[in-house]
């Protein structure tokens, strides 16, 4: 099992801007709005803290399945989870409207975001290791609520502070995964 804690984020406010476009419904974003967006980005940063936990498995050594989305040919799978922690939505409860009618789709947005660069940090560390083994990574797929439970049993998401209470996360913002392992076809010379 590997894990890292207290991951810094950088946030992508030109990403964040283009979710709140859409949360918002709008081709544009007001000046208002764009000014709200990059406030709130800088402030709610510092409540970030990314970690993660993961374990790769071989292909036959699972006590749960889950078979969505899987390659033909792999050969191990690596299970993670992964949270941005409690303290963002804790400083959200504080004033919810500290940046606008908005403040709500923002800090979603940051969430969103902020999960999706650990996916990608993750991701980077496992084809590390999978390259030294003459695979490749696929994309990531989600594991679905139902098997949260089944999935803890084999890694231990307790060491990152999360908990799954009917099959939903505490804290709020935390996803499941798997990255498939798939062997690269060897070069002829």
């Amino acid at each position: 099992m590997r894990k890292i804690k207290n991951f810094k984020i950088n946030l992508r406010v030109r990403e964040i801007s283009r979710v709140i476009k859409k949360l918002v419904n709008a081709s544009e974003m007001s000046a208002e709005l764009e000014e709200a967006v990059q406030r709130g980005c800088h402030f709610y940063s510092k409540f970030l803290s990314l970690s993660l936990v993961y374990e790769t498995f071989a292909k036959d050594s699972l006590n749960f399945v889950y078979d969505k989305d899987v390659p033909s040919k792999w050969v191990a799978k690596s299970v993670y989870f992964l949270t941005i922690g409690s303290k963002l939505p804790e400083e959200f409860k504080k004033n919810e409207n500290a940046f606008g009618e908005h403040t709500c789709k923002i800090v979603s947005a940051i969430a969103v975001d902020a999960l999706e660069q650990g996916k990608n940090f993750l991701k980077r560390l496992i084809e590390g290791e999978a390259e030294d083994e003459n695979c490749e990574v696929s994309r990531s797929v989600e594991i679905p609520s139902e098997l949260y439970e089944e999935v803890i049993k084999i890694v231990p998401a307790d060491k990152i502070d999360i908990v799954v209470n009917d099959g939903k996360f505490s804290p709020q913002y935390s996803v499941c995964g798997l990255f498939y392992w798939i062997p690269t076809k060897s070069k002829k010379r």
